[in-house]
């Protein structure tokens, strides 16, 4: 098989482009506009409540290559030793569907919706298994609430 370079043209981008030129061909904001969304990020930062969970704390995995990696662990907020895990790599079972003729916006859109829907979903599983654990060891006692941001 053999090799052909591809065709370039003036408006093509390649790996050897000289990323200082292109930047420089972006539409550049003014300072007054930079520290608008700044001071705007930092309104809607201060806006944002707290919202009150059952969900202890999680127990981040270790890194790929340990066997373990990907699964998340929510132990037992009373210390008993339980724990429930979720295989992060192993729920990703939804395929990811974007039209070729997608904005930038669109497909962030898409992510967003598929990473919101997914969260519910592993929300609802955590909280149920929470549930569950407290009414079978721990009779008496509610799940303890904590706040989240």
């Amino acid at each position: 098989m053999a090799f052909c370079p591809p065709h370039e043209t003036e408006d093509t981008v390649t790996a050897d482009t000289d990323l200082d030129e292109l930047l420089a061909r972006l539409p550049q904001p003014s300072t007054r506009e930079v520290f608008a969304e700044i001071e705007a990020a930092r309104r809607a930062d201060a806006a944002r409540t707290p919202h009150r969970t059952i969900i202890p704390e999680p127990v981040l995995p270790p890194l790929w290559p340990h066997p373990d990696s990907g699964v998340v662990r929510f132990p037992c907020a009373l210390g008993c030793g339980w724990a429930h895990a979720e295989d992060t790599y192993g729920m990703d079972e939804e395929p990811i569907s974007i039209p070729l003729s997608a904005s930038p916006e669109e497909i962030g859109r898409i992510f967003a919706e598929r990473a919101e829907r997914r969260g519910a979903v592993v929300r609802g599983r955590v909280e149920s298994a929470v549930r569950e654990h407290f009414a079978e060891a721990h009779k008496s006692q509610e799940p303890p609430v904590r706040e989240v941001w």
